[in-house]
């Protein structure tokens, strides 16, 4: 008999593996104060299955002081490192208690990079265990088949895996802590004020392409052109045609055209056409399924990653942090269908799919050692799943389907006409066999144009004739999931990292909207960076950074190696920051009060006369109020409330009653103005008083009524 102790990764997963790993009886849950973990017999054995939730250690500099350059950290609880914490010390000292008793351990987080760490972090820190003797579980997914199959098949922990995860959290950690500390030290340095400018060594680059875009938009200047539009009709029908040219270049040549064409003939000269098959798309990787949901549902990649998270953790789909596109032998396909036919929504699909015999699913290029595509795994949910959910979940599905179809049958049929020495020409397109679109449906749909029963040598009447002017259009901007895709594509960041990254750029200010504008304070880091310490925005240096962490996993580099060349490099660029400093924060400063007067400014401060009145959201409560911007710098604690509901734009005019800043507010229907000093104002008292006495009056008229 052994005691054997189970680490995961998060509460759903424990109950899960411990259920699926159970036995004689159900397994039990063992609550302790805020935590708990599940104990259950296999065999002659006895399992303690606990839970990490994320990371339970992080990194913290060993020297004191909010200052740079800090290169010397250690990994220490949570709790010690953020004072936010509040679970992860109980955690840990169970962990710790249970460890006495126990004589193997096991480490069941997901596998990958992050989920490796988590589970060695664990092991070490918390149960003081010797990783060396302990055991690995690999799995894709959380259902009882794969679970006991895992169980049964352990493996030796992948070192290279941890080393690698470890020297990118300390590398990310060294870079992100050491140069937002300098930027934000350089702005307090030359003000006074503490405003935090971040950046980290993935961010940096991202920055960078946002605003090459932005600057190509803002430089782009429009060439006019002209379009012909042509109607024609035959036998009573009336119809598009499309001109020969796409664009013309000139005003003179368009209107020679027009007059050319109106009230004219066209001869049908020939029809081509032309059979064309669509292979079924490849199975999803993870930013394969970020951009299809984007493109259908608009979620955003960090949403798509949370939602395809809790459908993995209810055992739903595979693991989905893989690059994978391939469904390897091993995955029982059949099964999955079986289990999908017994789904009414799914269930005449899967009998379909399961009629054709062998089964050979679509296979993309992209391959991931760890785990396979993301796939269903047939489980039916265990609870309602909410709207956003069931969304990706049908994705996933149907995209599985779509992988065992034939390949889709298109005809295209293009007529080409004639009239005078102008070509024009019909364009008309028919499905001729859906094959896998049909199993894919409504996410793959395509128009068909079905085109008049012409004939060559039939006469086509031009009815309408028209010159349309129009304008090139500048690049467009990056949108969450385009701006993914450029991350992945110079392999920058990690398919687990790059959604939070995009996301950064916005809730740091460096973006307006998810359109991707640059906004002031985003230029003014940019342009910091790139004039004093342009490596960081480099994509080569990050690039060559993520290559050597992936040579660290394919163990053909040392770890150590690689993390002190990394303290190198770095110190270096600190020393030219800190010669530089004053500079760089005169830069920001400037760049900071162009931010604030766009992002809402509302006037001198009242109380301190130097600070200036914007509004701030509480990082507590999320509530947002009138602040003054010396609040860090001089203890000006100047205030005023905000309506919490409805857009609030700052007017270039003063109440008339109390000489304040004034602004609207617009909230659905409703618009408004008042001014900062609203509550005090005498002015605002009296249309205070005004509202409160209507409303007073159609309480009572309702209370009359009822």
């Amino acid at each position: 008999m052994s005691n054997i102790m189970v680490i995961t990764e998060k509460p759903t997963a424990a109950k899960k593996i411990a259920h699926a790993l159970s036995e004689n009886n159900p397994p039990k849950e063992i609550k302790k104060r805020k935590v708990s973990y599940y104990e259950c017999d296999r065999g002659k054995d006895t399992l303690f299955v606990v839970y990490a939730i994320g990371h339970l250690f992080e990194l913290k500099q060993t020297e004191p002081g909010w200052k740079y350059p800090r290169t010397e950290i250690e990994w220490v609880p949570k709790y010690k490192a953020s004072k936010k914490d509040k679970i992860s010390k109980p955690l840990i000292a169970l962990m710790k208690k249970l460890a006495k008793n126990i004589d193997h351990f096991i480490v069941a987080t997901d596998y990958d990079i992050e989920g490796s760490l988590i589970g060695y972090l664990s092991l070490v820190y918390a149960c003081k265990a010797d990783p060396s003797k302990a055991k690995r579980m690999v799995f894709s997914t959380l259902t009882k088949t794969d679970i006991t199959k895992a169980y049964e098949n352990l493996s030796v922990l992948d070192f290279p895996m941890i080393d690698a995860g470890q020297v990118r959290h300390k590398v990310d950690w060294l870079y992100g802590i050491n140069l937002t500390r300098a930027l934000t030290l350089a702005i307090k340095n030359v003000t006074g004020w503490f405003k935090i400018v971040s950046t980290g060594r993935v961010q940096g680059p991202t920055l960078t392409f946002v605003a090459e875009r932005d600057c190509a938009i803002n430089v782009y200047v429009p060439n006019p052109y002209w379009k012909i539009i042509v109607k024609g009709t035959f036998q009573g029908s009336e119809f598009d045609v499309e001109y020969g040219e796409k664009r013309i270049d000139t005003i003179t040549d368009a209107t020679q055209i027009v007059n050319d064409l109106k009230n004219s003939i066209a001869e049908v000269d020939s029809i081509d056409k032309r059979k064309r098959t669509q292979t079924p798309p490849v199975p999803f990787n993870l930013s394969g399924l970020q951009s299809e949901a984007y493109r259908h549902f608009g979620f955003k990649p960090s949403r798509t990653l949370v939602l395809a998270q809790k459908l993995y953790l209810d055992a739903l789909i595979s693991y989905p942090r893989t690059n994978s596109q391939k469904i390897p032998e091993s995955i029982d396909i059949k099964q999955i269908l079986k289990d999908l036919q017994d789904r009414r929504k799914y269930a005449k699909t899967a009998k379909e799919i399961l009629e054709i015999g062998k089964l050979t699913p679509q296979q993309g290029e992209k391959k991931d050692p760890a785990h396979p595509a993301i796939h269903p795994t047939g489980n039916k949910p265990s609870t309602r799943l909410t709207p956003s959910e069931s969304k990706l979940y049908d994705l996933v599905i149907k995209r599985f389907f779509a992988l065992f179809g034939e390949p889709a049958l298109k005809q295209s049929i293009r007529a080409n006409l004639v009239s005078g020495s102008h070509n024009l020409y019909l364009r008309g397109l028919r499905i001729v066999k859906r094959g896998w679109m049909k199993y894919y449906e409504p996410y793959a749909s395509t128009k068909e144009k079905t085109l008049p029963p012409i004939k060559k040598g039939d006469e086509i009447a031009l009815t309408t004739v028209e010159r349309e002017d129009k304008f090139t259009s500048p690049p467009a901007r990056y949108n969450p999931s385009s701006l993914l895709k450029v991350l992945e594509r110079k392999n920058l960041g990690t398919k687990s990292t790059r959604s939070g990254i995009v996301d950064s750029l916005k809730s740091r200010g460096y973006t307006l909207n998810d359109s991707f504008e640059i906004s002031t304070l985003g230029y003014a880091a940019l342009d910091t960076l790139e004039t004093y310490v342009p490596q960081v925005l480099s994509v080569e240096f990050t690039r060559q950074l993520e290559e050597e962490m992936m040579e660290i996993q394919q163990e053909k580099k040392d770890h150590k190696d690689v993390l002190e060349r990394a303290k190198r490099e770095l110190n270096i660029l600190l020393e030219e920051f800190q010669q530089q400093e004053q500079e760089i924060g005169q830069t920001l400063v400037e760049g900071l009060q162009r931010y604030w007067k766009e992002k809402q400014e509302l006037g001198v401060c009242p109380k301190c006369g130097d600070g200036t009145l914007i509004i701030i959201r509480s990082p507590k409560t999320g509530k947002r109020f009138v602040g003054c911007t010396n609040y860090k710098a001089t203890k000006c604690d100047q205030t005023f409330p905000l309506p919490q509901k409805g857009k609030i734009t700052p007017l270039d005019k003063k109440c008339p009653h109390c000489g304040f800043s004034m602004y609207k507010v617009q909230s659905g229907r409703r618009n408004w103005e008042t001014c900062v000093n609203w509550t005090d104002c005498p002015g605002r008292k009296e249309d205070i008083a005004k509202l409160e006495k209507r409303r007073k009056k159609k309480k009572a008229r309702t209370k009359e009524e009822s």
